[in-house]
């Protein structure tokens, strides 16, 4: 199966449920890219900040599309990518926060983030621990130059079904213990990828990443 036979596998899957496919373009050519869009893709994620800017240059300013930083997104990167992409899905760290909501007030603009947490606790992974994050919630919200849209996760690498279930609900329920108890309007769960997103949209996903799933000859097997 090609690019177009796979996107329409993972909309049967996904079964008319209200979650937002973002394609992820980090091994994907010009070519492929191009031919996701063609199947009506429209929202495409980026992992790296120097491979962001290369191919924002290279774009048809025709084509409609959203563009998401998902990758791990460095302080001294940042400035690069507040105002170019419509979502930021990795801020990891209050100080990035703060940094986002700096340039964001010197560029006259509002970046749309989500705040990553690091819900399964691997010391491996990015992102607030759940304590911190209530912690820091009030000052959060009160950045005037960045708009929270949610939260976002990256589930273990694991095919245990029953833990990947652990960590995707467990970020749901965050989101809505925030909400209700900070009167906020957090919608967005960006969580699920190429080999868990089923599992992920079980629980509520609202976007999932997948690159594997779109680009690789043949998508995915199961």
């Amino acid at each position: 199966m090609g690019i177009k036979e796979n996107l329409s596998k993972i909309k049967e899957q996904i079964d008319n449920i209200d979650v937002k496919v973002i394609a992820v373009t980090k091994y994907a050519t010009q070519q492929m890219i191009s031919e996701a869009y063609e199947n009506g893709v429209r929202d495409f994620g980026e992992n790296y900040v120097q491979d962001a800017i290369k191919k924002l240059a290279e774009e048809d300013s025709s084509n409609l599309v959203h563009r998401h930083f998902i990758g791990r997104l460095q302080k001294n990167k940042a400035k690069h990518v507040v105002g170019s992409f419509y979502l930021i899905h990795s801020v990891d760290s209050l100080e990035l926060a703060e940094l986002i909501n700096s340039i964001s007030a010197k560029k006259a603009i509002n970046q749309d983030i989500l705040l990553q947490v690091n819900i399964s606790g691997e010391t491996t992974k990015s992102g607030f621990n759940p304590g911190e994050l209530k912690k820091n919630i009030g000052r959060l919200v009160q950045m005037k130059n960045v708009k929270l849209k949610g939260l976002m996760t990256m589930a273990p690498r694991t095919d245990d079904k029953d833990l990947l279930k652990k960590c995707f609900c467990g970020l749901r329920d965050l989101r809505e213990e925030l909400n209700q108890e900070h009167l906020l309007n957090l919608k967005e769960l960006s969580m699920g990828m190429s080999n868990d997103y089923r599992i992920a949209i079980k629980c509520g996903s609202t976007m999932i990443r997948l690159g594997r799933a779109i680009f690789s000859e043949g998508g995915l097997k199961n």
